[in-house]
């Protein structure tokens, strides 16, 4: 079932990491009950189990390219292709945002550890921190408001986010 959908997004190399977001967001709206992740994971909103993970790299053929790789049916393939080119019209003319600009309201109602306790981890799973997650910037990044009240902000390429226990 895991398979590869190429994409041309006509944006910026630089706005090309928000793929996956918007992907997943894409997703999100053609499956039923379905919630994100942090930061691109697609999952069961209630049971939070994970129906599909997103996975992106780019690329340059005759052109600038992103190649996704999902675990969902490939009659969403579409859907896919459908959500990268609005997200890239919607960033078109405008001054250089973070690839979330446009999509961020819509990505955050999705993302079903906004609000909640959790924990933040290095990618090898070892606990970093733990603290509520409050919120999300324009580059997909989380942020989460410590017991003492800081709030720190973390990097998807670096920390991942999972339910506090």
């Amino acid at each position: 079932m895991t398979h590869v959908v190429r994409v041309r997004p006509a944006v910026g190399m630089q706005q090309l990491v928000g793929v996956p977001y918007v992907v997943a967001l894409g997703i999100c709206g053609k499956m039923e009950g379905a919630g994100i992740a942090w930061p691109h994971t697609i999952v069961d909103a209630t049971s939070k189990e994970v129906l599909s993970e997103v996975v992106s790299h780019a690329g340059y053929d005759e052109g600038m390219f992103v190649d996704v790789t999902l675990d969902v049916d490939e009659s969403l393939d579409e859907a896919v292709r459908t959500c990268v080119d609005a997200w890239a019209a919607a960033l078109a003319g405008r001054p250089v945002l973070g690839p979330l600009a446009p999509v961020l309201e819509e990505y955050a109602n999705k993302v079903t550890l906004l609000g909640e306790d959790v924990l933040v981890t290095y990618p090898n799973g070892k606990v970093y921190a733990q603290g509520t997650f409050v919120g999300l910037d324009v580059w997909g990044r989380a942020t989460v408001r410590l017991v003492n009240g800081q709030e720190l902000e973390f990097a998807a390429e670096r920390f991942g986010i999972r339910p506090a226990i």
